[in-house]
Order: structure tokens, then sequence, then C-alpha cells
């Protein structure tokens, strides 16, 4: 009995010993989500930057909403500031959540423009196809007499 105990002991330990250090190295050799997410969140407000648009909607760690201007970026924070006040916020890269831009994007401007275009050429066809009437003044032929 002892000897069976000790067989299925080892085959247990020869089986999960190898997956607990499989495990072990995969957790510590990446990032975790938390820095995953706050390099996406930094990168975002690098691009902001460089590229002038400035304008943001920052949604915190704590549930409140920041809107303004980003004015400088770092290594570890940024500052926004507020359009209408004037007032300066320096927050760190992981107390933000979500970083968005304001207004439309590009895809929502098509998207609206493209609707409206179609919306007209409709209802440009219907009307016309309902005054369509290619013999309302008869039909004239030239050269026979009836």
């Amino acid at each position: 009995m002892k000897r069976k105990l000790w067989v299925l002991f080892l085959g247990f330990a020869m089986c999960f010993v190898p997956l607990s250090r499989v495990a072990g190295q995969s957790q510590s050799s990446e990032p975790s989500k938390l820095d995953q997410q706050i390099a996406r969140i930094k990168a975002a407000i690098g691009k902001r930057v460089a590229d002038d648009k400035d304008r943001v909607k920052l949604q915190l760690r704590d549930g409140t909403e920041v809107k303004g201007r980003v004015s400088k970026a770092g290594d570890d924070g940024f500052t926004v500031t507020n359009e209408k006040s004037g007032q300066q916020m320096n927050l760190n890269y992981a107390d933000v959540q979500k970083v968005n831009g304001r207004g439309l994007s590009n895809g929502a401007k098509i998207g609206i423009i493209g609707a409206i275009v179609v919306g007209v050429a409709a209802i440009v066809l219907i009307k016309a196809s309902r005054d369509f009437d290619p013999f309302r003044n008869g039909l004239p032929l030239r050269g026979i007499n009836f």
C-alpha cells in the first residue's frame, strides 16, 4: 500500500512541478496589466501632444472626468489645463484610466456626410420617379403626318 502511494506521489510531482515553474516564469517575465495600461495611456498622451490634438477628455481611476488641453507631458506625468477656468492639474499616468479625444472622430464625420448624401440622393430619385412621364406632351415624330 505504501509503495502505491509513493508511486502516485512521485507521478503527481513529476507532472506538476515543471508546470509550476513554467507558470512562475511567465508571470515574472510579462509586465502586469496595470503596467501595460499605463504604457498605452502614456503613448496616447504623447501622440496627442505630437499631433497637436491636445484637447482630451480623461476618465480617472477614482471615477471623475477631466476635460481640457494637455499642455505638458513628461516621463512621470502630464499637465491638463481647464479651458474655462485656466486651472492646471498635474496628473500621473497611473491615475488615468481612459483617454478620449474631444469631438467626433474622422470615421464618424465621414459616416454622417455619407448618410446625408445618400438621403439627398434618395429624395431626388423618389421625386424624379414620381414626375417621370416621357410621353407627357405626346410622341413627337418628325416627317410623319397622321
